[in-house]
Order: structure tokens, then C-alpha cells, then sequence
């Protein structure tokens, strides 16, 4: 069962409306995986200045057991016409009696710097996380790299970016410590004509410089249709693939959910 956040039944109800949602396929608890995917935590505000917004849930269910679910996601933005310094963190607890579904949590902070008046910008990163399930103590990176934004006409954009980083990595069980050097490389969208449907989307693939072998690959994809004025659905899949996981961890993981919303004034 899933909760639809306070936050939003709040807005609704501010509008005068009230939001039926229906999820009839759920992985309530999301993929957290070696890659992060930016692109759809950016802030897209053509304003200069500071902006941000803050969102956290809290859930407790009893029913044979008792299931407790927590998360918290500050983002924060400081904009110019030319630089731009992003951070954002993402925090998730999930636990029933005798078993943890998720326990992760991560730190991003990201500089870039537009090139003159050229689409190209030049990022620098510095990232920390841990990851219980996927038996991380912790895992800290620092990177840089270019970013390309190769369209963009209105309500439809589209971006490129490579760059390097250095990862650390220490396993829980085994205490064995990881130091690798990887390229990062995404390819992401927003289309949103404000007509009847909506697709954005991202995917990354890292590989190992040392070894083309080992490699992370991560998508994550969200389809809707405006069935009617009042009547819309809406569809997210997200996989991650890891060629060489720690012992115990599985390559491959993924999520999808599939859902309908109804609006009543």
C-alpha cells in the first residue's frame, strides 16, 4: 500500500480540488543504486537567486507487523547567468519487524559553468552515500566533465554530458575498500508539449576505465497521458544493472509503477 504525501493532498486541497490516485502496480520502495540520476532532481528555473524546495513523508502501518517507512529530500540552488551550484540530498528508511527494505542516503553538490553563450557547460561534482541493501558502508566520488544541452525548443529539451570521477567505495560485510576511476555518460529528455501526454527520461552508463567489463547502467523513464480534462495516467520504470556487484547483490533490480488520477472540483 502506498500513501500519497501530505504535501500534495495539501495542494490539492488548496485548489479547491480533490485527487483520487490509484496505484494498481507498485515497488512502493524506490531502486537506490550506485547511480544517481541528476537530471530529474535538477531545478529548471530561468530565475537567478536562490530556490529549493524541501519534501518528506512518514508512514506507519499495522497489520501482522508493523512497517515503518521514512524519507526527506532537500534540494537547494543558487543561479546566475553563468554559474549555477546545486545540492541536494535524499534520505530513505523503510523497516518491518525483522527485516530493513531500504536504508540509504546520499549528498550530491554540483558546480557548473556556462562556456561564453555556447549550450556547453562545464561541471565539477563531489558526492557521499551509503547504501544498506546493497551492503555499502559508504561511497564518496569526486568528478568533472562537460554537459551539453544539443536541444531545446520550448516545451522540448534534450541533454548530453560525459565526465571522470574517482569513486571510494568500503563493502560492510567484508570491510574491503574499492578505489576506482569511472566514465560517466547520460543521455536525458523533457518533452511536455502541454497537450495530452508527457515523457522524460534518463540513462547512464558507467564503465570502469581500468575495465570496459565492469559497468553500471541506470534508466529511469516516465510516460503520461491526459486521458481528459480530469482523467490522466502515468507509468515510471527504473532499472539499474551492475556488472560486478559485491557477493550477495543482485546485477540487475528494477521498479515500475502504473497508476490513474482523477480530478473533482
Amino acid at each position: 500500500m502506498r500513501f500519497v504525501k501530505f504535501s500534495v493532498l495539501l495542494e490539492s486541497l488548496k485548489k479547491g480540488k480533490i485527487v483520487f490516485l490509484i496505484v494498481l502496480i507498485s515497488f512502493p520502495f524506490a531502486i537506490d543504486a550506485q547511480v544517481v540520476n541528476i537530471e530529474n532532481k535538477r531545478i529548471y528555473d530561468d530565475t537567478t537567486g536562490w530556490s529549493g524546495n524541501m519534501s518528506g513523508a512518514f508512514s506507519a502501518i499495522q497489520n501482522n507487523d508493523l512497517l515503518f517507512t521514512a524519507n526527506f529530500r532537500p534540494t537547494a540552488q543558487y543561479k546566475t547567468k553563468k554559474q549555477n551550484y546545486f545540492l541536494i540530498g535524499d534520505f530513505s528508511y523503510s523497516k518491518g519487524k525483522e527485516k530493513v527494505y531500504a536504508n540509504a542516503g546520499m549528498f550530491h553538490f554540483r558546480f557548473a559553468q556556462r562556456i561564453k553563450e555556447s549550450p556547453w557547460k562545464w561541471e565539477s561534482y563531489a558526492q557521499i552515500q551509503y547504501n544498506e541493501l546493497l551492503d555499502q558502508a559508504y561511497r564518496s566520488l569526486v568528478g568533472t566533465g562537460l554537459r551539453w544541452k544539443f536541444y531545446d525548443n520550448k516545451n522540448w529539451k534534450f541533454f548530453a554530458g560525459s565526465s571522470a570521477y574517482y569513486e571510494t567505495e568500503k563493502i560492510s560485510t567484508t570491510g574491503q575498500i574499492n578505489k576506482d576511476m569511472r566514465w560517466s555518460n547520460y543521455l536525458s529528455w523533457f518533452i511536455d508539449p502541454k497537450t495530452f501526454f508527457s515523457f522524460t527520461g534518463a540513462t547512464y552508463y558507467q564503465p570502469n576505465w581500468q575495465n570496459f567489463d565492469d559497468f553500471r547502467l541506470l534508466g529511469q523513464y516516465t510516460l503520461s497521458f491526459k486521458v481528459t480534462t480530469r482523467f490522466s495516467v502515468k507509468t515510471d520504470f527504473t532499472f539499474f544493472h551492475d556488472s560486478k556487484p559485491a557477493d550477495g547483490v543482485r546485477n540487475t533490480i528494477y521498479s515500475s509503477t502504473f497508476g490513474f488520477g482523477l480530478k473533482i472540483k
